[in-house]
């Protein structure tokens, strides 16, 4: 057997056709590592901004779960030539109105809140879910008007605001989920509070129920 040759004319280079085919295969390999990197980019986007969004409906939960937890039983006067004094607590199933303090940093006192949802937005177009405050005059007798309240959205682009109240309307029913509380002079025994978003949004609102804490009886 003859040996292969080893000099200089023996190399042997690539051809147009096998560069053609490499070229091609890298630009391939490029093409599915950008887009690789892409959607990585795009699921990491995504993961953080529902990161985001799941702390801030977590701390939402917490301020109001503290707020209706604590809320007083306190009557408040209405501003009208018969009005009579009527519990602060007083439920919708899209609005809640309750007495209690709020932190430091809002504002000191007792207060007057009010949980709806309001328009929001340069046009008007979405719905926030809103807290409205105004300082509650416990020796006032409602002749001069209240002051104006003050609001900070909570949460902005909510759909839906439902409420229910869990106790006996009538001591001689048995307790049951309401859709309102209005002119009774103690509180529920549970508040369920749902909020629904648009289809698509990235925030889940855990189901909130809480229990107010102060005995069921007005100061007044």
């Amino acid at each position: 057997m003859s040996a292969l040759p080893h000099g200089p004319g023996s190399e042997r280079g690539f051809t147009l056709v096998e560069l053609l085919v490499a070229i091609t295969l890298f630009g391939l390999l490029m093409a599915a590592l950008l887009g690789g990197l892409r959607l990585g980019a795009r699921v990491w986007e995504t993961g953080e901004a529902r990161l985001d969004a799941g702390v801030r409906v977590q701390v939402v939960q917490e301020f109001l779960r503290q707020r209706i937890a604590e809320a007083q039983p306190f009557e408040v006067m209405m501003p009208a030539e018969d009005a009579r004094p009527e519990f602060a607590f007083r439920g919708a199933s899209d609005e809640l109105r309750f007495a209690g303090v709020l932190p430091d940093h809002l504002s000191a006192g007792i207060h007057l809140m009010q949980l709806t949802l309001a328009e929001g937005g340069a046009d008007g177009e979405r719905r926030d879910l809103v807290l409205r405050w105004q300082p509650l005059d416990l020796q006032g007798d409602g002749s001069e008007p209240p002051p104006e309240p003050e609001t900070r959205a909570l949460l902005e682009g909510v759909e839906a605001l439902e409420l229910a109240y869990f106790g006996a309307l009538d001591p001689r029913q048995a307790p049951a989920w309401w859709p309102e509380w209005a002119d009774q002079d103690v509180f529920p025994g549970l508040v369920r509070l749902q909020l629904r978003f648009a289809p698509g949004d990235l925030r889940d609102w855990p189901e909130l129920i809480v229990r107010p804490m102060v005995d069921s009886v007005p100061l007044f």
